[in-house]
């Protein structure tokens, strides 16, 4: 609930510090005209935004059945995060729970050599890289020879 009522409030001080600077400026600074704050201001109130009342809350907090749904940011879907996962986990990019060092750094021989990009390797170091994932069983069917 705190959550909630510290949103509105943010929400309130934005709306209040938009339209005061706005009326207090010679020229306006933020960018926006009088009448695109005026329609935020209408926005917010017509979605219940507005804390108002003894409570301090906004409308569609205390009844929010009266009000259009917030739309929801869409995010990662399952399978990016578990192949982000498993990408940072081959890499040891994750964190070693006691040091909170990465992986990579706890056990180096566990994981590839990073190399800077368009740095030259040279044949022996590609030949020895392969040869120590070989014996780690890191290489599936069909890579190298």
């Amino acid at each position: 609930m705190s959550s909630i009522r510290h949103t509105a409030s943010i929400l309130i001080l934005s709306l209040t510090a938009a339209v005061a600077g706005h009326a207090m400026a010679a020229e306006p600074t933020s960018g926006l005209t009088r009448a695109q704050v005026l329609a935020d201001l209408a926005e917010a109130q017509r979605t219940g935004s507005i804390a108002e009342g003894e409570m301090g809350l906004a409308p569609k907090v205390l009844n929010p059945q009266q009000y259009p749904a917030q739309q929801q940011a869409a995010g990662n879907t399952r399978a990016q995060v578990i192949a982000e996962f498993q990408r940072a986990r081959a890499n040891g990019e994750l964190l070693e729970t006691v040091s909170g060092a990465r992986m990579s750094e706890v056990r180096p021989d566990l994981y590839p050599a990073k190399t800077a990009q368009g740095q030259a390797v040279s044949r022996d170091q590609v030949v020895a890289d392969l040869q120590r994932a070989r014996d780690a069983g890191q290489l599936t069917f069909g890579e190298g020879s």
